[in-house]
């Protein structure tokens, strides 16, 4: 009996060692923040207050202000629902069943009119998420260009590393966004 303890002992120990160097390292943080685009613009031409803006925090470093806006984004992924079967036949393999298609009760119309709403719903969701989660870490709300705002977030790949470039760097230009 105490040969199996031991054993038992011992494989557990091995697994944890596996499973602990299995683990993947987290990529470092760039140490280099990317260059800020001229976000100056007229009053006239500023986007709406509550969908253009960018972020800044007096006296924070660009490592800290990337880690706050890429965990404050990771909270703007939208959940997907999916639905579980209900009934499968006895003796039947599952993996030859065709995949149907569960979201289309409104037709094709719907389907076009969801397609055209999603967009907007989609940015404003991701915008009020980020709005909630850096307002409280301190971060002020500048408004930005409509034009340059979707160029930095909506065409750009590394949105993140600009916004903490911002939020990092000297002041915005442009006015503050009421709350």
């Amino acid at each position: 009996m105490r040969k199996l303890g031991l054993i038992l002992v011992g494989f557990s120990a091995a697994m944890l060692s596996t499973s602990l160097a299995a683990q993947d390292t987290p990529d470092p943080l760039p140490s280099q923040p990317p260059a800020i685009p001229d976000l100056s613009s007229p009053e006239n031409e500023l986007g709406d207050e509550r969908k253009y803006i960018v972020f800044h925090k007096e006296g924070i470093s660009y490592e800290r202000a990337l880690s706050d806006v890429k965990e404050c984004a990771a909270h703007s992924g939208r959940l997907v629902q999916r639905k579980a079967d209900t009934f499968i036949p006895w003796g039947r393999d599952e993996t030859g069943r065709a995949v149907t298609y569960d979201g289309g009760q409104f037709g094709l119309v719907g389907f076009a009119i969801a397609s055209i709403i999603d967009g907007p719903i989609e940015r404003s969701i991701r915008q009020s998420i980020m709005i909630r989660c850096m307002t409280p870490r301190g971060y002020v709300r500048y408004r930005a260009n409509k034009d340059q705002w979707q160029d930095l977030f909506e065409n750009g790949e590394n949105g993140s590393e600009i916004l903490a470039a911002i939020a990092s760097g000297p002041v915005p230009p442009t006015p503050k966004a009421n709350p």
